[in-house]
């Protein structure tokens, strides 16, 4: 082979090297990284869509629980079973607090409970008779046919600072005198009241009266 054979061989070897290594650079220096910033850019932009479609499901998931909550609230005040409407509407404001609605409905609410809180502690030791229907559903903690024994009872509660109504009522044809602590609008407030006074004993009931 002749010296300009060779001349001309190592020539194209080190074009190819350069060549070679150009492309390297490239690869390596240019279109690998921007390949992966894209890649990372992608990944990126799948985690946000991902992020935002959870945020838009926990709001909607929070409407949803507002919601219920104001209508349950809602069904509970106009029952008139004010406890559970102060939860209720308590829960709803923690949710969205920049809500009107159920900071005005807390609002009335807090102002029966004091309202009842003030009609009770005023009752605190008072004996109220009750001779005559009402309506209401009294739960009676004792029943005598002795209005004397039913009032000595009645007495004692009292003391105990307890808002007691001696409910004359008939039973076989007999008179009675029940001693309430507690009356109620409907059965089913004073069926649910009646664990509160576990402590009068066993035989606690709810009179229609």
């Amino acid at each position: 082979m002749s010296a300009q054979s060779n001349r001309t061989a190592v020539v194209i070897v080190i074009i190819i090297v350069v060549l070679a290594g150009s492309v390297g650079a490239w690869y390596w220096g240019f279109y690998k990284p921007e390949q992966e910033a894209k890649e990372q850019a992608r990944l990126a932009q799948i985690a946000e869509a991902e992020a935002e479609k959870e945020r838009q499901e926990e709001a909607a998931r929070r409407k949803a629980r507002y919601d219920q909550l104001i209508s349950d609230a809602d069904d509970a005040f106009d029952q008139e079973n004010w406890v559970s409407a102060q939860s209720l509407y308590s829960e709803a404001s923690s949710l969205f607090p920049n809500q009107a609605y159920p900071q005005d409905r807390l609002t009335l609410v807090n102002e029966k409970l004091d309202e009842i809180a003030a009609r009770e502690a005023r009752k605190a030791g008072e004996i109220e008779t009750v001779s005559s229907p009402t309506g209401r559903f009294y739960v009676i903690v004792s029943s005598s046919i002795d209005d004397d024994l039913a009032m000595d009872y009645a007495r004692k509660l009292a003391q105990n600072g307890n808002a007691i109504k001696l409910v004359q009522h008939n039973f076989n044809e007999l008179p009675f005198h029940g001693v309430s602590v507690a009356d109620y609008d409907t059965w089913a407030q004073a069926e649910a009241s009646l664990t509160s006074y576990n402590t009068f004993g066993d035989s606690v009931w709810v009179l229609k009266y």
